[in-house]
This record gives C-alpha cells, structure tokens and sequence, in this order.
C-alpha cells in the first residue's frame, strides 16, 4: 500500500496546460515554415546560396589555390601548353613511361573542361584565383539546378532540401580550390537531366536535343558519363512500350538522343586519330585504370585500392617483363591499347576474383572506404563524417526513390549505370561527383516524405504534388 512518502508524483493541470500550449506553438512554427516554402521558395532558395557562398569563401581562405591541389597539375597544365601554342600536350610519366620533348600529345584528360579552362586562363590572365573563381560559380549554379530539378517531380519543400543538401555536401566544398573536371561534369549531367525530364514530357525534339547537347559535352568531360546517354535510350524505349507508342516513334526519338552526342565526341575522335592513329573515345587513361587496378586479382589480397605507387610499380614491372613488344617510343594510344590486352589477359585468367573485386569496389565508390588508407594517410573524422552523409544520402534515395520510380528513372538509372562503369574498372567517391546531385535530388524527397509524416502527425496537410 503507497503512502503519501512513496506515492507517484501527480501532473498539475498547469504542467499539462504547458505541454499543449508548447505543442499549438511548435505546429504553428511549424505550420508558417511550411506557407513560406510554398510562398516563398525563391526567397529560401537565396538564403540557402548566401549560405553557401559563405562555407565556400571559408574553405577556399582555408586551403587557397595551388598547382599541386588535386587534379590541376593536369587540367591547368594542358590548359597552359594549348595557349602556349604547345598543343594539347602533357606526357606524365607516372601513366605513360615513354615521356620525351617528342611524345608530349596526350588525351589523358577530356576536351570540354581544357578548352573550358583555356578560355577561364585567357580572360584572367592565367591566375589560379580566376579559376578558382569560376569553379566557384559553377558550384553555386548547381543547387540552382537541383531545385529545378527536384520541383520537377516533388515539390517545393524537396526541392528547397536538395539545394540545401548540396550546400552541405563536403565532397563538393573541396573541389573549388582545384582545377578538374568533376563540378563541370556535375553541373552538365544536372542540366542535361532537367531536361530530360522535361523533354518526358513535351517529346518535343528541341527538348531532346537540348538535354543530350548537355549530357554530350558532360561526356567529353567525364567519359564515365556516356553511359548516362544509354540509360537515356533504355528508359525512353521501355516508357514507349508502356504507352504503346509505335517503335517510329522511339527510333524518331533515339536519333534526335544519339546525334547531338556523336556530332559532339566527333572532332575529338577525329583529332585523336590524327594524332595517335586511333580515335580514343574518351580518355587514354582507362587501359592504364583497367590494369593498375585488376592486375593484383592473381594473388589472395586483391579486395583494396591500388594506390599511385603502386601501381606505377606494377606497370614498370609489366613494361620491362615485355621488352619485344615495347619499343621504348610509344605514345599514350599504343601504351593504352598495350595495357588494356594485357589488362584482359589476367581479368580473363581470374573471372571470379575480378566480379567479387567489383562488387566490393561499391566501397570506395560510394564511401571513400580505404582509398587514404591506400596512400598510407588515416582516414580521420573528416573522412568518416563523409561516410556518415554518404550513408544518409543513400537511404534518403531509396526512400525519394520508392515514392516515385516512373518519375524519377532518369536518375536512378543514371546514377546506377555510371556505378557500374566505375566498378567495372577503378572507383573511388570522387567519381561520383558527376550523379551525385541526382543522388541528393532523390534524397530530398525520401527526406520530404519524412517530412510528410510529421505533417499528418501534426494535423497538417501535405503540400501538393
């Protein structure tokens, strides 16, 4: 029997009164943050690029531009030697060991972002700073494009998230101090599927043609994301088979797809050829990642990532073990072509280890998983961080995903045909900087639906779709 020493404390009207009153309040706030995303979502969408304008000056103050940040040395560097009147030219030995003053021509690097560039260095002078600049810019145009994106098959709350989303992707924050292709890449493959989605829509020929002409000139920037043309053409033919739209129909449609992009890759194929007898598609330096990154599936310890080192050890092993074959004069074509054939060679020897290889580079490709390690270099709180949003952004997908798989094909399909180039040869997170706005596109409506469920929990109406 309780007496008055043990008994349970009583809640007070005026405590339970409280309670209430802070819940009315919190709904309201609630309530007025929803009329202003519906209200005022271009006033949001400001506040969110003043944000990211701000953590985009802090990290370039923290970590100012430099020749040896990232992937300059190469971009810039070609960038250069074309103003120079040296020609597309930069012969890294550390890919390609026949390095001469005669054998200088290259097509390491993807045309749209050199000439990009070139005319970046032109107009400031070739200062760094006026690069930096204008990967600045290009960064704060793509959450422009999210949200355009997003409210194409959401709404104005998931398209609010995904712009700012992208300001807190780290990842994207690092790239601005460097000179490379990835937020170009990123910004062309946003446009070009904004566009897609809409040509969905209207199947008007210059809706087609103007989302393939971005996704074209994305490919000549990251060749990985040709694929995403593919992606493109399967998803159209399996809509047009829905609708029972006669195959004249989808070849009409495929045509005004594939032409824009083959008229685009033409004077690069055309001028590698004349150069290296050989119309090098994208890069030369996929033979040189398909060996580098395969040629350890013969051993027990092949489930990692092959750093530089590394791999610049297993090529000059691979160069001397053949010294009838290699003339010691070869260019970047021949090498690529020698180190792919060899390349076959061992994946042919070693099928399983190479498909379990690629099935665990969903590791690196997606979460970084061992790649500092690789260049004995920890992997830290700000790696792990980066894990962290990864993983976040991937379940927020999946959910964005499952409320809209019809609507949304155009990115979850580009975004999975592009893992598994990557997988199939070399991965790491940076490579998905490309997709990683559809990514985010997609997680912003899982975190909208969310969103969602708190709104019929407080009594309060979804915004329409």
């Amino acid at each position: 029997m309780l007496n008055r020493y043990n008994a349970p404390p009583r809640i007070g009207p005026d405590i339970v009164s409280n309670i209430i009153s802070i819940q009315n309040k919190l709904r309201k706030i609630w309530g007025n943050l929803n009329s202003l995303v519906e209200s005022k979502p271009l006033f949001i969408l400001t506040a969110i690029l003043t944000i990211t304008i701000i953590r985009a000056i802090s990290i370039v103050a923290h970590n100012p531009p430099s020749f040896a940040s990232g992937e300059t040395d190469s971009w810039w560097a070609i960038a250069l030697n074309l103003l120079h009147g040296d020609g597309y030219s930069l012969c890294l030995a550390k890919y390609f060991s026949f390095c001469s003053p005669e054998n200088q021509l290259t097509a390491m690097r993807e045309p749209v972002p050199v000439l990009f560039f070139a005319l970046v260095a032109i107009l400031g002078h070739e200062s760094l700073w006026a690069a930096t600049f204008t990967e600045l810019v290009i960064y704060l145009l793509i959450p422009i494009l999210l949200f355009l994106l997003t409210k194409e098959w959401s709404n104005n709350r998931a398209a609010l998230i995904a712009a700012g989303f992208w300001a807190m992707y780290l990842p994207a924050l690092d790239l601005i101090p460097q000179v490379s292709s990835d937020l170009l890449a990123a910004l062309l493959v946003t446009a070009g599927i904004l566009m897609t989605g809409r040509a969905r829509k209207t199947l008007r020929t210059q809706d087609w043609f103007r989302a393939t002409v971005f996704l074209g000139l994305a490919g000549m920037s990251r060749s990985a994301t040709l694929v995403i043309v593919v992606a493109i053409l399967g998803g159209q033919f399996m809509e047009f088979q829905q609708k029972r739209i006669n195959f004249q129909g989808f070849l009409k449609t495929a045509m005004t797809i594939i032409v824009p992009v083959i008229l685009i890759m033409t004077p690069w194929l055309i001028r590698n050829q004349i150069v290296f007898g050989r119309p090098i598609i994208g890069s030369s330096l996929v033979g040189y990642n398909l060996y580098r990154h395969n040629y350890m599936i013969s051993t027990n310890d092949y489930l990692r990532y092959v750093a530089g080192a590394e791999g610049y050890q297993a090529t000059q092993k691979l160069i001397a073990s053949h010294p009838d074959e290699m003339k010691g004069n070869e260019n970047e074509a021949q090498m690529e072509s020698f180190y792919r054939k060899e390349a076959v060679k061992i994946i042919s020897a070693h099928p399983i280890q190479y498909l379990m290889l690629c099935a665990y580079r969903i590791l690196p490709l997606w979460f970084n998983w061992q790649v500092p390690e690789a260049y004995g270099i920890p992997t830290g709180n700000h790696g792990y961080i980066i894990m962290g949003i990864q993983g976040i952004f991937l379940v927020l997908a999946g959910i964005g995903l499952s409320m809209a798989p019809l609507r949304t094909w155009q990115l979850w399909g580009s975004i999975i045909l592009v893992s598994l180039a990557y997988m199939a040869v070399d991965s790491q997170l940076l490579y998905m900087m490309p997709v990683m706005p559809l990514l985010i596109s997609l997680g912003a409506g899982g975190a909208e639906r969310l969103l969602g469920m708190l709104d019929r929990a407080g009594g309060q109406s979804t915004s329409a779709r």
